[in-house]
């Protein structure tokens, strides 16, 4: 579907956007949230294209139609201070990464972390990949 287009045989919109790292930022111009759950089963990163299928009663359908090429890297999660959010700090840069992925993997300030980002060029989110359990 074209977009921003409304399919008349379902009664369905159809926007294509952006994931910014928290929600996508549609072809409309406007910001979709995410659900943490699907970004993290998922493991969008920043720049991943996606479609946007909002059903004739409101509920939102996400599917990922454009990632970005990734590379992995490995840091250590930490909680900044001044927000109380998870950051991961790998090689000089400090990443946000979502807190439903951190819950899922049980992780705590300290761990070591496998994130992944876009290959070319910066973010500042990153996906987590896994945590890996001190033996």
């Amino acid at each position: 579907a074209a977009r921003g287009a409304f399919e008349f045989k379902t009664g369905s919109r159809v926007v294509e956007g952006v994931f910014d790292g928290s929600s996508m930022v549609g072809s409309d111009g406007a910001r979709y949230d995410v659900s943490q759950n699907y970004a993290s089963k998922s493991r969008l990163v920043e720049g991943d294209m996606l479609k946007l299928t909002i059903q004739p009663d409101g509920t939102y359908v996400f599917k990922q139609i454009g990632p970005v090429e990734r590379q992995r890297l490995v840091g250590q999660l930490h909680v900044d201070a001044s927000t109380q959010e998870h950051v991961v700090h790998c090689q000089n840069q400090v990443y946000k990464v979502l807190a439903a992925s951190v819950t899922y993997y049980k992780g705590v300030p300290g761990d070591e972390i496998v994130i992944i980002v876009p290959r070319d060029g910066k973010s500042a989110w990153a996906a987590v990949e896994n945590i890996v359990q001190p033996s």
